[in-house]
């Protein structure tokens, strides 16, 4: 017994180790990481966010053990798994207020779990510290995680069984390691994604398309893939498949939504400045809500770096009364000029520290966009001998199929339901479960300058601190729930 114990706590801290010793900066990150999430679970607000009335009312209504409906949350089409512990909680206590923040410590632990999976994928693709250290230190850096690891939403618990799918997909599909426990694992993770989100099912496309890549490059492996792939596509319909025939037999559609789709599928459903707009000059200025509406790509950035819906930063304060004021309720004011005797104005270093934060966060986004196109490029490189090399490359190859199914699929909804006035529906958030891959592919890249140049690899990463530490307020939510209540 004491040596099995041994054998699983070593297997347990491997992740944090390279060769024989403790990667210590890898390490504090993993803490520090985890600690802002904790914190910001602690701290926000739970009425504060995205449909954030919405998803309690979720929670509420789904504690009476039935299916939500239209007529109990405008959440009704969210598949359950995110809300059941938190609603199961609230049938016991009584009291919402608990259950929401119940919910929001439960995204601390999705995150320790994600975190720790990501360091486990890289172990399996290369044990040095320099892949492992690159790519967490990229995701540690996103204001969009902590932002949306604060809120009651299905995302986090996506991005959770979104690393865990791709983490047995590593096993299975490029390890070789065909066993009834991985395949199950794959099978659980990927309906459990499906169940917490329909972002979730856009990552079946690409494990299978992969799956039946590597059975193409692997004639003696075509049997143990097929039988992988099979299994794991039943467990995931198992698991998932029933929530979407209720929806189909409820309200006419395995894809039912609040909002009224466009009759047709067409990019004339989206004004020109939806693919065109850069910002109306506000970009590194004012990066905040009605800014630059309905621009995709500088909202989505200011998304991803600031907090453009201003849910997370920025906020007003009623003079007459202890209540903290949404920011997207005070922009229109403060875009007005106007100054009302009963409101402090007290952003939060406000829209100008966002528009720097735009700015300076250039640098990142210019890496990881340069990590995808150097990955991309090796991935459809051929002849690229070694095992090492070859393995990474089915890992790039995996990667980037997992992302662009998971931007075709919100494409396709931004698209199909269109918002011309606002565009409220460009939310980094949606798409969560993009950046551990991006990071990843990020890591990867820096790994391959340390290779080359290690004063190369140290200005980068060195790049990425300085942004982490200017940024710092971005992470951390100003919306404090004991100074809200």
């Amino acid at each position: 017994m004491e040596y099995q114990g041994s054998k699983f706590f070593r297997k347990l801290i491997e992740p944090f180790r390279s060769g024989e010793k403790f990667n210590i900066p890898l390490i504090v990150i993993f803490a520090l990481m985890n600690g802002f999430v904790l914190v910001n679970s602690r701290l926000h607000a739970p009425w504060v966010g995205y449909d954030a009335n919405a998803h309690l009312s979720y929670i509420r209504a789904l504690s009476g053990f039935h299916l939500v409906t239209p007529s109990d949350s405008s959440e009704f089409f969210s598949p359950p798994l995110p809300y059941f512990l938190p609603a199961l909680f609230y049938a016991v206590t009584g009291k919402l207020i608990l259950a929401a923040k119940f919910a929001q410590l439960l995204n601390f632990f999705a995150s320790v779990g994600l975190t720790y999976l990501l360091l486990k994928s890289c172990h399996l693709l290369r044990s040095t510290p320099y892949l492992k250290t690159g790519t967490l230190t990229f995701l540690a850096i996103l204001p969009v995680y902590y932002k949306t690891f604060s809120f009651i939403r299905g995302e986090p618990y996506v991005a959770f069984f979104a690393m865990m799918i791709f983490y047995f997909s590593l096993k299975i599909l490029v390890r070789n390691r065909f066993t009834f426990r991985n395949i199950f694992f794959l099978g659980f993770a990927m309906g459990c994604a499906a169940l917490s989100r329909q972002w979730g099912i856009l990552l079946i496309p690409a494990v299978l398309l992969f799956g039946f890549w590597q059975l193409i490059l692997y004639r003696n492996n075509r049997k143990q893939i097929l039988k992988s792939l099979s299994i794991g596509l039943l467990i995931s319909f198992i698991i998932s498949g029933w929530f979407y025939f209720y929806l189909k037999y409820q309200y006419g559609s395995f894809r039912a939504f609040s909002g009224k789709p466009a009759a047709t599928f067409s990019f004339h459903n989206q004004p020109s400045g939806f693919y065109f707009g850069t910002g109306d000059g506000k970009l590194f200025s004012a990066p905040a809500d009605s800014a630059f509406p309905n621009q995709f790509l500088p909202v989505f950035h200011s998304e991803v770096w600031g907090d453009y819906w201003e849910v997370f930063v920025n906020y007003g304060k009623e003079t007459n009364v202890t209540r903290f004021v949404n920011g997207y309720d005070l922009h229109p004011i403060y875009v007005r000029g106007e100054k009302l005797p009963w409101i402090d104005q007290s952003f939060f270093r406000g829209p100008n520290y966002l528009g720097r934060v735009n700015f300076i966060s250039l640098f990142p986004a210019g890496l990881a966009l340069a990590a995808l196109l150097f990955s991309l490029a090796q991935a459809l490189r051929l002849g690229y001998p070694g095992l090492f090399r070859n393995r990474r490359k089915e890992v790039q190859r995996l990667l980037i199929l997992s992302i662009f199914f998971t931007f075709c699929g919100y494409f396709w909804f931004l698209i199909m339901y269109p918002s011309p006035a606002d565009g409220n529906t460009i939310k980094a958030s949606y798409v969560l479960q993009v950046f551990p891959f991006i990071a990843l592919l990020v890591g990867n890249f820096l790994d391959v300058v340390k290779s080359r140049t290690r004063y190369g690899y140290q200005l980068l990463m060195s790049g990425l601190l300085l942004v982490f530490l200017h940024n710092i307020f971005a992470i951390l939510t100003h919306y404090w729930f004991f100074r809200m209540v």
